[in-house]
């Protein structure tokens, strides 16, 4: 069953209830956040945003003193979560992540670069 989970810190969360993984919890997999947007006209919204994006397990246990309250998604939410969670499995994550890494180690051999060259005299920055 798809659910929509509202915790005791304001985040509404939806994700599918799957075993219990321990007592007195909930065990959501493919958990995403539901968040309220705003589009460049003003119009309001929401999105949702994978929980577990760059974590190597799919799912999180909240305890249910946590949780304020759970109802079920209604049917188009539930197809529009279904293909937010398909499309995440197809998202590479590792390499946004790799690209990322790369992108920092290039500023940084730049920074580095930059620094030298302006403290043995060689730039022409003043």
């Amino acid at each position: 069953m798809i659910a929509i989970y509202t915790l005791s810190n304001g985040e509404q969360i939806i994700g599918e209830k799957i075993r219990t993984l321990r007592e007195g919890a909930d065990t959501i997999q493919n958990p995403f956040y539901i968040m309220e947007t705003q589009d460049e006209y003003g119009n309001n919204g929401m999105k949702l945003i994978n929980v577990c994006t760059f974590s190597s397990q799919q799912y999180i246990v909240v305890d249910n003193m946590h949780i304020i309250y759970k109802m079920p998604a209604n049917e188009p939410m539930t197809r529009y979560y279904n293909k937010l969670v398909e499309a995440s499995k197809k998202a590479d994550t590792y390499k946004m992540i790799e690209d990322s890494i790369r992108d920092m180690e290039d500023m940084e051999a730049t920074l580095r670069e930059t620094i030298s060259k302006r403290l043995v005299g060689g730039s022409t920055i003043n």
